[in-house]
């Protein structure tokens, strides 16, 4: 049997439909991002087509819950591009962290808590995760769930082992986790100062006075206009000074963006706030 794929006409059937009943508004996420994603709910749902998902979204707020889950892409590897993490251990943290006494550091939007649980191991390498307070945020408070757990996949452990021996050759990444079954848990102590907050990061308020933001492989999920709208949110959220890490492949390229961005690491994508 051939899995059923959710047309453009479908996907914003979907998208009315989540607005008029739930008030969450995806009309300028990625169409195609978000059109595949949907393909891919129906089949892991056992859905017959677009109208059956419509029905169980407007009438099953259980379901609903799952959709928000699942209309993501979770990212699945601990130190997912190594380089990187390497350069916020030997030139970057270091030096924005020695003065600091408190340091806030916004995830908007988590997809997985692999991006969370990296920087945090990081952090208590370096002996700065005390100076630290996480703000983690999602629409999915399943999601939020997972990451107060600590919660993590097991199937990457190969890949994740090899990320972390890429950037600690002392250090062992078991250290830092336990298993149960299939799953990891990553030890508890590493999620001390975090706050998780349900929100829509595009409507609802931003925490104050962050000094750097995670936003990492998310651009290619929204158009241009939402990008700009968040890229510019973020900035006036920021302190003076603060940080922005983008994905590797993407770029702040906005009308004007270069007063409110200056690029500092070029080759991992590390933007500064400007000074006004």
């Amino acid at each position: 049997m051939s899995k059923y794929e959710i047309g453009i006409v479908d996907t914003r059937n979907v998208l009315q439909a989540i607005k008029e009943t739930h008030g969450l508004d995806f009309k300028n996420h990625a169409l195609t991002f978000f059109k595949r994603r949907l393909s891919y709910i129906v089949d892991k749902y056992n859905l017959k087509n677009a109208e059956a998902l419509i029905d169980k979204l407007i009438h099953e707020p259980d379901f609903y819950e799952l959709f928000l889950k699942e209309i993501s892409i979770e990212t699945t590897e601990l130190f997912r591009d190594p380089s990187l993490w390497r350069h916020l251990m030997e030139k970057f943290l270091p030096g924005l962290l020695k003065n600091q006494t408190s340091f806030k550091i916004w995830f908007p939007e988590i997809a997985s808590g692999e991006e969370l649980y990296s920087l945090a191991i990081l952090l208590n390498e370096l002996g700065f995760l005390d100076k630290v307070q996480f703000v983690v945020g999602s629409i999915s408070q399943l999601r939020l769930d997972d990451l107060k757990k600590g919660r993590f996949d097991l199937k990457k452990m190969e890949v994740n082992q090899a990320n972390f021996k890429r950037i600690f050759s002392e250090a062992e990444l078991e250290d830092y986790y336990r298993r149960e079954g299939d799953q990891g848990y990553i030890n508890r102590e590493l999620l001390q100062n975090i706050e998780l907050a349900r929100q829509n990061t595009l409507y609802d308020q931003p925490p104050r006075s962050v000094k750097m933001i995670m936003w990492r492989n998310q651009m290619l999920y929204f158009n241009h206009i939402l990008q700009e709208r968040l890229l510019k949110s973020f900035c006036h959220c920021m302190m003076p000074g603060g940080h922005l890490i983008v994905g590797m492949n993407e770029k702040i390229d906005y009308w004007n963006s270069d007063k409110d961005y200056t690029l500092v690491g070029d080759n991992e994508n590390i933007y500064k706030k400007r000074y006004s």
